[in-house]
C-alpha cells in the first residue's frame, strides 16, 4: 500500500498523465508551425524531450506498480533519451551543470554530435513510445519521430545549400578574419544570431530550421557557440569528406 504523498500513488500518476496530455496538445500545435517554417526546430526537440520525460516517468511508475519490468525498462530508456534531449537543446546555462552534462553525452554518445546522428537518436526513442498501448504515448512518439526525421532531412538540405560555398578554398588567415568579424561581442565564440548574419552576408538562404541545424553541426562541443577551431575545421574540410551531417 502506497502513501498518499508517494509518486507511486494512483492519484499522482493520473495527475502526471493529464499534465503530459496537455503538453502533448501544445507540442502538436508547435509541430504544425514548424512545418510552415515559422518556428525553431531545436525548441521543438526540447519540447519533445520534455514530453518524453513526463510520459515515460508516469508510465515507468505505472509499470513498477504492476511489476511489468520489461516495459519499465523501455520507459526508463525513453526517459533517458528525453532528458538528454532537454540537456542538449536547452539554452547554454538554462540547466545546472549543463556544460558538464553535454560533455558527458558527447563523449559517451558521439553520434549526437552530428545532425543525422541526433535525428536517429530521437527516432529510436520515438519507436519505443510508438510501441506503447497508450494513445498519449503513441502521439508523443509520433511527434518525436517527426522531429527526428526533420533533423535528418533539413540537415542534409542545409549541407547541400552550403556545398558550393564550402568547396571554395579559404586560407587560414581569411577564415580567422571571418570569425573575428562576426564575433561581434568578442566572446571567442560565434553565437547563432552572428552565424545567421554571416550566412546572409555570404548570400546563403537557409530557413530558420536549416540554419539552426547547420549551426548545431559545427558546434561539436554542444555548448551553443562556435569556437575558432570548430569554425576553421568546418570551412577547411571538404563537404564530401566531413561528418558534420552524415
Amino acid at each position: 500500500m502506497t502513501d498518499e504523498n508517494s509518486p507511486l500513488n494512483p492519484e499522482n500518476i493520473e495527475a502526471a498523465k493529464k499534465k503530459a496530455e496537455e503538453v502533448g496538445k501544445k507540442a502538436v500545435a508547435y509541430a504544425r508551425s514548424i512545418a510552415n517554417g515559422n518556428a525553431s526546430i531545436r525548441a521543438a526537440a526540447l519540447i519533445g524531450g520534455a514530453l518524453l520525460c513526463a510520459d515515460s516517468l508516469s508510465m515507468l511508475l505505472k509499470d513498477l506498480l504492476s511489476l511489468d519490468l520489461i516495459n519499465a525498462l523501455i520507459n526508463f530508456y525513453a526517459f533517458i533519451v528525453g532528458a538528454s534531449a532537454v540537456v542538449m537543446e536547452s539554452d547554454r546555462d538554462a540547466i545546472p551543470y549543463s556544460t558538464r552534462l553535454r560533455s558527458i553525452l558527447g563523449k559517451n554518445f558521439g553520434v549526437v554530435r552530428t545532425v543525422t546522428g541526433r535525428g536517429l537518436f530521437y527516432g529510436i526513442a520515438a519507436t519505443l513510445k510508438l510501441s506503447e498501448p497508450s494513445t498519449r504515448s503513441q502521439v508523443i512518439g509520433g511527434v518525436v519521430l517527426c522531429i527526428g526525421v526533420a533533423y535528418i532531412a533539413l540537415g542534409r538540405m542545409a549541407s547541400n545549400k552550403l556545398k558550393n560555398l564550402r568547396n571554395q578554398e579559404y586560407p587560414d588567415r581569411k577564415i580567422k578574419s571571418m570569425f573575428e568579424k562576426y564575433d561581434k561581442d568578442k566572446s571567442g565564440r560565434i553565437e547563432f544570431n552572428e552565424f545567421t548574419a554571416l550566412l546572409k552576408d555570404m548570400g546563403v538562404e537557409l530557413s530558420v530550421q536549416e540554419a539552426e541545424l547547420m549551426y548545431l553541426s559545427i558546434d561539436k562541443d554542444m555548448n551553443h557557440g562556435i569556437c575558432l577551431e570548430e569554425f576553421q575545421k568546418f570551412w577547411s574540410t571538404s563537404p564530401e569528406l566531413d561528418t558534420f551531417t552524415v
